[in-house]
Formats: C-alpha cells, sequence, structure tokens
C-alpha cells in the first residue's frame, strides 16, 4: 500500500472532522470531484494528489489542520490499525441507511472489485462524492476513533542510565565491560531512549479491558545471556493515558568486546503485547575507538506487536496461557534462544527463564519428523489404517517417544547444563496441567533452518529407558486420565505412556511474527470467523486422490454448507474472485512441497502448482477471516517448510489462521481427521479445543497417533460465529 496516499487522505479526513468552519459550495465541488477520480482511477494518485493538494492550501485552516494530522501520521508512518477502517457495505449503511451500489465506469460493483484496492481510497472516495463533506466526516464513529488513535499513540521506550550520576547513557555512546547500568523501561507520548521504527505501543489492544480503572498492571520480562540482570521480571503500571511509571533493572554488560542483546518482553495477564531487542555496543575500557562499522553503538528493534483485542469478557471465559514460548535467533553464532514466560501463579507471579539451542535443534527436528513420516507412509505402519491397536503402537509410539524425549532435552531447561539456578524446570511442571493452552510466538527465523518450525506435540516429557526394543506402550492409558492418576506403570521409565506427549496433554497455539514492519493492510489476530448460513467452504484438490468425492458429501450432511470446488487453477482464480467476501473456509486436500529448481513453496491441484506470488496477485479480501486448512496428502515433500512462508500470504489475505501437517498424511486418515474435526468445529467449539479433543479420541477409540501430525498456526479460541450444525 503507498504510505503517502494513506497518509494524505486520512489527515484530509481528521482535518475535515475538527474544521469548524463550514466548506463553501464550491470547494465541496472540487472535492467531489475528486472523490470520482479516486473511484475511477485510484492507481492515479500521482495526477489526482496535486489537485487535491490545491484544494486543501486554498482553505487556510483547513490547510494548517491537515498539516498538524500529517505531522502526526507521519510519526506513525501512516500506520493504522487495521480494525478501525469499517468495510465499504457498512460504511454505505453508515451514510444512506441501507447498503448502495456505488457502479464505477466499467460496471463493477465497488467493494468487490478483482484487485482489492487502498481500503482508505475506497472510504474517502465514498465521503468526498458526498456534498457536506466535513457535516458527514463528524457523525463517522470510525473517523473519531481514528482520531483517537492518532491523538493518542504512545511508545514503548528502553534506555540506559549511570546509577551514580542518575544521567542518561545517549544511544550514541556504548556500554563499558564490567561497570553496571540501570536499564530503564516506560510507555510514554514521547519518543525516547534508544531509537527504533515509530511502532507505537498497542493501545488499541486494551481498549475494552480498562472499565472503571484509571491503570492496568502490566509484566515486563528482561532476558540476555550477555547482561547479568538483577531481577527478570517486573510490574510496570500503565495509565489510561499519559506516562507510565519509570522501570528500572540493574544489568551488567558480561562480554568484553562485542554486541550484546537484550530482550524486553511486555505482557498483560500472560498476553505477549510487545517485545523489544537492543544491541548494544560493549567495549572493554572507556575511550576505546569505535570503527564506523560498528555504529550506531545501541539500537533498538520492535521484533513483536500484537494486534489481538484483548476483551474483559474474553479474558475472564478463555484459557489463560500459562506457558509463553518466545524462540528467537542469536545471528552471532547462529543458536536459538527460547524464553519461557511461565505464569505460575496466576497474575502475581511470573517466572522467566532462558534457555540456548546449538545447531543440533535441527538434527532433532529432522528425526521427529523422519519417525512421524515413517509411521505415517509405510505400510508397516498406518499407511492403510485408520483403526489401529495394542501392536502397532508398540511398534511406532516408542521410537518416537526416544526422538520427542531427545527434542524436550534439548528446548525444556532440565538438566544442569541448562540451570535455571535453584529451579531446574519444577515451577514449569507444575504449571503445566493437562489443557494448558501453551502459546508459541517465533519471533525471527531459526537461523540456518529459514522459516523452520519445532513440532512442539511431539514434545516428550517422561524419562524413558532405553534401547528402544524393550520399550513397551503403557495398557493402562486407555482406562487412565491425562494425569494416570493411580496408574501403577506411572513411574516405570521402561513404560511409553501417550499422555506425556505435549499434543495429547495440551492445546498448543503458534502465532505468525505479527512484525512492525507490515503495513496497514495486514488483518488483525481474530478470534472468530464472521460465517452465516450457509458455511461457505473452498474446497481445492488434487483430482487423482482416491477419497475426495466420497469427503464431499460426507462434510455437506454435518450442516449448512455451500461447497465451491476447485480441481484447477482457473476454478481455484474464479471461486477466489467471486466469492472473496463469502469464504469461511479454504480447503486444501492436495499435494504440497518445496520446488527441487526454484526452491520455493507450492501446493499443487490437478493441472499446476500455487506459489506465494499466486495468491498475492490474486489480491483477495477474505472478509470473513476463513480458517485454511492445510490437508498434505500422499507426497513425500511435505512439511511445515513446505507452506510455513505461504502463512504470510494467507494472513495478508486476511485468513484467521492456518492448520498444517509436521509431514505427509496418509489420505485415508487425513478424510477421517478433518471430517471428525470439522464436526467439532461446525458446533462452534473453539479450534484449539476441537483439535485436542480430536488427538486424544484417535489415540483412544482408534488407537491411532496420526493425530499428533496436526497443529495449529492460530489462536486457541478461533471458531465459527455461528454453528451451523444439524445436531
Amino acid at each position: 500500500m503507498n504510505s503517502s496516499v494513506t497518509k494524505t487522505l486520512l489527515a484530509l479526513l481528521l482535518a475535515l472532522k475538527k474544521l469548524e468552519i463550514p466548506l463553501s459550495e464550491d470547494e465541496q465541488a472540487l472535492l467531489q470531484d475528486v472523490g470520482q477520480q479516486l473511484a475511477l482511477d485510484p492507481d492515479y494518485w500521482e495526477f489526482i494528489e496535486p489537485e487535491l493538494i490545491t484544494i486543501i492550501q486554498a482553505n487556510s485552516t483547513l490547510h494548517q489542520l491537515f498539516e498538524a494530522g500529517k505531522v502526526k501520521l507521519d510519526a506513525l508512518d501512516g500506520r493504522i490499525p487495521r480494525e478501525l477502517l469499517p468495510s465499504l457495505a457498512y460504511l454505505e449503511k453508515e451514510l444512506f441507511g441501507e447498503t448502495k451500489e456505488i457502479t464505477t465506469f466499467d460496471g463493477q460493483i465497488k467493494g468487490e472489485p478483482n484487485n482489492q484496492p487502498n481500503p482508505v481510497i475506497s472510504l474517502t472516495s465514498s465521503i468526498l462524492r458526498l456534498s457536506n463533506q466535513d457535516h458527514t466526516v463528524k457523525q463517522l464513529p470510525f473517523i473519531q476513533e481514528i482520531s483517537d488513535y492518532v491523538e493518542n499513540y504512545r511508545y514503548f521506550n528502553t534506555y540506559f542510565a549511570n546509577p551514580d550520576e542518575r544521567t542518561t547513557v545517549p544511544p550514541s555512546e556504548p556500554l563499558i565491560h564490567g561497570q553496571t547500568y540501570l536499564l530503564l523501561v516506560d510507555i510514554s507520548p514521547e519518543r525516547k531512549g534508544i531509537e527504533s521504527e515509530p511502532t507505537p505501543f498497542p493501545d488499541q489492544a486494551l481498549a475494552q479491558v480498562w472499565n472503571d480503572s484509571e491503570s492496568l498492571p502490566l509484566d515486563l520480562a528482561v532476558a540476555s545471556k550477555d547482561f547479568n540482570i538483577d531481577t527478570t521480571v517486573k510490574k510496570l503500571t500503565l495509565p489510561r493515558i499519559g506516562a507510565s511509571d519509570i522501570v528500572q533493572f540493574t544489568v551488567k554488560p558480561n562480554l568484553f568486546e562485542s554486541r550484546g542483546y537484550i530482550q524486553v518482553d511486555l505482557l498483560y495477564r500472560g498476553y505477549l503485547l510487545e517485545s523489544k531487542q537492543l544491541a548494544v555496543l560493549i567495549i572493554p575500557v572507556a575511550g576505546t575507538a569505535i570503527p564506523e562499522s560498528l555504529r550506531p553503538p545501541q539500537t533498538a528493534t520492535i521484533t513483536f506487536t500484537t494486534t489481538d483485542l484483548l476483551t474483559h469478557d474474553k479474558l475472564a471465559l478463555l484459557p489463560e496461557r500459562f506457558l509463553t514460548v518466545d524462540v528467537q535467533v542469536d545471528t552471532r553464532d547462529g543458536s536459538t534462544d527460547l524464553r519461557f514466560l511461565d505464569r505460575t501463579q496466576g497474575n502475581q507471579e511470573l517466572v522467566s527463564y532462558s534457555t540456548n539451542l546449538q545447531s543440533g535443534l535441527g538434527n532433532a527436528i529432522a528425526r521427529v519428523r523422519q519417525k512421524l513420516h515413517s509411521m505415517a507412509a509405510t505400510k508397516e505402519g498406518y499407511q492403510f489404517k485408520t483403526q489401529g491397536d495394542m501392536t502397532l503402537l508398540n511398534a511406532w509410539l516408542p521410537q518416537l517417544a526416544d526422538a520427542g524425549r531427545y527434542l524436550y532435552r534439548l528446548l525444556i531447561p532440565e538438566n544442569k547444563s541448562l540451570t535455571l539456578g535453584d529451579d531446574q524446570g519444577e515451577k514449569l511442571r507444575a504449571a503445566l496441567k493437562p489443557d494448558s493452552v501453551i502459546q508459541i510466538n517465533p519471533i525471527n527465523p531459526i537461523l540456518g533452518l529459514g522459516k523452520a518450525t519445532i513440532p512442539w506435540g511431539l514434545l516428550y516429557e517422561r524419562k524413558i529407558m532405553p534401547p528402544v526394543k524393550q520399550l513397551h506402550v503403557c495398557e493402562e492409558f486407555p482406562h487412565r486420565d491425562v494425569d494416570c492418576t493411580g496408574c501403577p506403570l506411572k513411574d516405570n521409565y521402561k513404560v511409553v505412556c501417550p499422555h506425556a506427549f505435549w499434543g495429547y496433554r495440551y492445546a498448543i497455539e503458534q502465532l505468525p511474527a505479527w512484525t512492525s514492519n507490515e503495513g496497514l493492510q495486514t488483518p488483525s489476530l481474530v478470534w472468530q470467523i464472521a460465517n452465516n448460513q450457509p458455511l461457505y467452504i473452498n474446497f481445492n484438490v488434487w483430482r487423482d486422490f482416491r477419497f475426495w468425492q466420497n469427503h464431499l458429501p460426507k462434510i455437506k450432511q454435518l450442516g449448512s454448507v455451500e461447497m465451491l470446488i476447485a480441481q484447477e487453477i482457473i476454478e481455484l482464480e474464479n471461486i477466489w474472485t467471486s466469492y472473496s467476501s463469502h469464504l469461511d473456509i479454504v480447503y486444501f486436500y492436495c499435494h504440497g512441497g518445496i520446488d527441487e529448481i526454484e526452491n520455493l513453496p507450492y501446493l499443487q491441484l490437478s493441472d499446476d502448482k500455487i506459489y506465494s506470488n499466486f495468491i498475492e496477485a490474486c489480491g483477495v479480501n477474505w472478509q470473513h477471516r476463513p480458517l485454511v486448512l492445510l490437508n498434505g496428502c500422499a507426497t513425500g515433500d511435505y512439511s511445515p517448510e513446505s507452506y510455513i512462508s505461504l502463512i504470510d500470504d494467507f494472513r495478508a489475505a486476511g485468513a484467521s489462521g492456518v492448520i498444517g501437517t509436521e509431514c505427509p498424511v496418509p489420505e485415508l486418515f487425513a478424510e477421517l481427521y478433518a471430517f471428525t474435526l470439522l464436526k467439532r468445529v461446525f458446533r462452534g467449539e473453539p479450534l484449539g479445543k476441537a483439535m485436542l479433543a480430536v488427538r486424544r479420541e484417535m489415540l483412544q477409540q482408534n488407537f491411532n497417533p496420526l493425530g499428533l501430525l496436526y497443529s495449529l498456526y492460530a489462536p486457541y479460541e478461533i471458531a465459527l460465529a455461528r454453528a451451523i450444525t444439524h445436531n
């Protein structure tokens, strides 16, 4: 999106809202002409803008208000939360009391064009084409919300100070090895301290949780392997408006001469609001010369900012995140840092600790997925079976547990080499009760692994005693709860307990890294698919699969469903063009992988492959925020690396989340799993809860562990706005 267009048009709307002297009829007529031009030729902004600026400059008061608004929007770089912008249909209803069709020169209905325009252009052109534009703007609630946001945004500030003199260390100066400093953190309307891109603190996420309070308690968690820090977690009191208190941490660089890193996370009730990474040059003694290549000595980058609107009711009803895991890469040595934010005592205590992963992580992940793939794709495994038995479980689950245990020990700080002081993981395990929701925030791609993911559901948290051939699956598990209450084999490490896999114990949500370099078109993190009845499903298929034609009627019989089937690319393109504002589920029942020549991820329909550029060029705007279901069947080259980068494209198109698989899934099981999951989703169950229940159901009733293959890249709570089941 052209940021210049966005800032200019928003500044005009804000200026019109504040204008006290009404526009003249001539001025109104000139703005109407601009509105018509924007509607007909939105791509000709370079010709429209000079005319608009001339109109604004001719009215000195309007021009003054316009320039003041531009200054504030420039500070925000034009970033306005998408949820503050209404749909065009909503605006027409506000203006006329009903939705009217606005016809352009080619007869298209404005609001559902083939290529979605900048939404600010669409909204502004609709307003400017009316008479009395200034009066109209004053009546629109969303203009007031944008005005409030622009006037009241705040920044997440970090800066260093000398503890003795209490003087701030300028960002142009390095820190000195062995000296003690104060790291100061606040939230303020004033940008100060270490410069970063102008990303505001996400006040809008907290808009509905204030109630009558004048302040909210937030948690600040600070982590670094390059600095000694006195206390890793402290409280910050956020006032409704204005600056917060200044929270200070005592830090001391333990590097002798290098660039050190500090991560600062800001949370509300365990929900990550914003993260910042500080990069600070450490020198051995004062006065050491700094080469130009190492300047500036202090920099800061916002690595995560939420767009998730939290509400009081939702926070009261939804499961709290007892564990938040931030995954981030140290670009110096290629290691991966995990920060565990463990809320063991509700809002009263937040324990933060870190572990560091070296290059062995990639091998451990590959080993787990290789075991999964063998279990799923061989005739000795579950390739042609949906119903298993104890014999099959004993053949495969011990291998999976052994690989999952190695991965668990790499990731979770449990042994003395990854010491947590007095706590070696006990608080973490005590906090993680069955059904806990674990939130994974992948801050950066894992260096050397690209946009890789970790198969969190395959982590195995019980000790086991190899060799694997001597291990067997507990025969008691079908009759025991997930905590294995009363099980006589609970402490026998030669027995594999299915309930020790994270995928059977916890609901795991993996959130895409919503970072500050994304513009206004980035959709919010949402918890609801805005469906009506019937539910619209776009079903995209590789036609040579065996069971898909039986799969469709089974889904239809579950409820009020409209299936839009695409076997070829042209059919998919037509569906996305004609039904982009109706789709509730976008279902890929097809091949996927990474192109051997282009090294690009793809999804394959019957006639061709779909790549990232195709999704972008379609320019879809999925207004119902559909769920994308990737059921990757029967192909040798399929894993999260095959589609993880496509998640960004689906998200940009408006998707609420993605379900993917850890390796290829046999079609027989893929069909059964999707049908069983959709049956629950159609009833209105939250997606994370439904996936956990189906995984357990497949294990308990079918003795089939392939439910572990499915991962959720979305919030746990996503659900249909309206249940559509016949039951």
